[in-house]
C-alpha cells in the first residue's frame, strides 16, 4: 500500500513522534507531513527524524498555506488533533469529500452540563469535517458516541507508548530487588498534583526512611520543590530518551493528577514493569491500573487519599512489588505502537 498521510497536530510528544515513525516504516515509500503547534516552553522535546517525515510548524501556515500543503501533498488519509483550529476544521472540510478524516479525542464522558451541550451542538459540527474519531479508552469512547459517530467509525488505541524501549527494563526487575524510588514524571505545575505529592510523601518521610521521591519535568514548581527534601529529587525536563533510564532506578510510579484525560506516562511506567499509583480519575487508569493488582487508585486533590495509596505501597512486600510490577507489564501489551499503526491503516480498508 502507497499512500500519503496528512497529520494536522497540536503540540506533539516523543511517543506520538515515535509511533509516526513506526508508520512510516510499516508503509514503504508513504510521505508523511506533520503540521504542529508550538511546543510549550517547559517541554523543549527534541525528536529523532526520519527522511519520510517532514514537520512543519503551524504558524508558518495560514489557511490558504494549509490548502496549498494539502493539494499538493494529496493525502489518502487525514488525522486532525481536535475541533478547535479552524483553519484545521476548514482543511479538513474540503478533504472529507474524498478521503477519510480521522479526529483524536482524549476529553473524557463526564455528562455535564457543559458536556452534554458540546454534543448537542458540535455533533453536527464534528461530523461535517470528520468521518471517523480515534479515541485512546472507554471514557473517550462515550463521548465519541455522543457526537454521533457510530461503532464501525470510532477507533480505539489513539496513543502509545514506545513499549518496546521499556521491556528490557521490566525483565531485569525479576533479577533485582526493587528500589525504594517513587517516580513522578509530568509537567511541574498544580494541576499535576504536585503539591499533594510532596504532602503526601512528607508525612511519610519518618515512618518509611529508605524511601525516596523524584520528580521530573519542567514547570514553575521545579525551584520551589528543589531542595525541598533530602529525599525529594527535582530534576526538571527531561528529553523522551533518557526516560527508560529514569524507569530503570525507579521502584514505583506515581502520577496524582487533578484530572488526566488519559496519561501516557502511565503507560510507560506499566511497560517498566513497574507498580503504579494515579488518581481515580485518570483515563488509562481504566485500562492499566486496577486497585490493588497493580497498583493503588487515589482521589484527585486529596493529599490523605494519596498519602494512605502511598503507605499501602511502602507497607508491601518486596516479593509484592515485584509482583505488582509483572502484571502492570503484562496490562502494557494491550496497547503498541504497532497496533496504533494497524488502527490507523484500519479506516483505509
Amino acid at each position: 500500500m502507497t499512500v500519503n498521510f496528512l497529520f494536522l497536530c497540536s503540540a506533539p510528544a516523543g511517543y506520538w513522534m515515535h509511533c509516526v515513525r513506526l508508520l512510516a516504516e510499516e508503509v514503504p515509500d508513504a510521505r508523511i507531513t506533520c503540521v504542529v503547534r508550538d511546543l510549550p516552553s517547559h517541554t523543549p522535546f527534541a525528536f529523532e527524524a526520519h527522511p519520510r517525515v517532514e514537520i512543519i510548524a503551524r504558524k508558518s501556515l495560514d489557511r490558504v498555506g494549509l490548502e496549498r500543503l494539502a493539494d499538493e501533498l494529496r493525502p489518502g488519509i487525514v488525522y486532525v488533533a481536535g475541533w478547535f483550529d479552524r483553519d484545521y476544521r476548514h482543511v479538513c472540510r474540503r478533504l472529507r469529500r474524498s478521503v477519510p478524516v480521522v479526529m483524536g479525542c482524549d476529553n473524557l464522558w463526564e455528562g455535564t452540563l457543559r458536556q452534554r451541550a458540546m454534543a448537542w451542538v458540535g455533533a453536527p459540527v464534528v461530523r461535517g469535517f470528520a468521518s471517523h474519531m480515534w479515541v485512546p479508552g472507554m471514557y473517550q469512547y462515550e463521548y465519541a458516541r455522543r457526537l454521533g459517530f457510530p461503532p464501525d467509525r470510532i477507533v480505539s488505541r489513539l496513543y502509545s507508548a514506545a513499549n518496546e524501549q521499556f521491556d528490557t527494563i521490566a525483565a531485569e526487575r525479576s533479577t533485582r530487588p526493587p528500589s525504594d524510588t517513587i517516580l513522578f514524571v509530568g509537567s511541574m505545575w498544580p494541576p499535576k498534583g504536585v503539591h499533594e505529592l510532596v504532602a503526601a510523601f512528607r508525612q511519610l518521610e519518618d515512618r518509611f526512611p529508605s524511601w525516596r521521591l523524584r520528580m521530573v519535568g519542567g514547570g514553575e514548581l521545579v525551584d520551589r520543590y528543589r531542595g525541598a527534601s533530602p529525599r525529594i529529587e527535582v530534576l526538571g525536563f527531561r528529553q523522551p530518551a533518557q526516560l527508560p533510564e529514569l524507569f530503570r532506578d525507579a521502584g514505583a510510579f506515581c502520577l496524582p493528577s487533578h484530572a488526566e484525560h488519559w496519561g501516557v506516562v502511565v503507560h510507560e511506567a506499566c511497560c517498566a514493569g513497574l507498580p503504579v499509583i494515579t488518581a481515580d480519575n485518570c483515563g488509562a487508569a481504566a485500562a492499566l491500573v486496577h486497585d490493588g493488582y497493580n497498583g493503588f487508585l487515589c482521589r484527585p486533590r486529596s493529599v490523605e487519599s494519596l498519602r494512605d495509596a502511598l503507605e499501602r505501597l511502602m507497607e508491601m512486600p518486596v516479593e509484592r512489588r515485584v509482583e505488582f510490577g509483572r502484571r502492570s507489564h503484562e496490562l502494557s501489551r494491550q496497547i503498541t505502537p504497532r497496533l496504533w499503526v494497524a488502527k490507523l491503516l484500519s479506516v483505509l480498508r
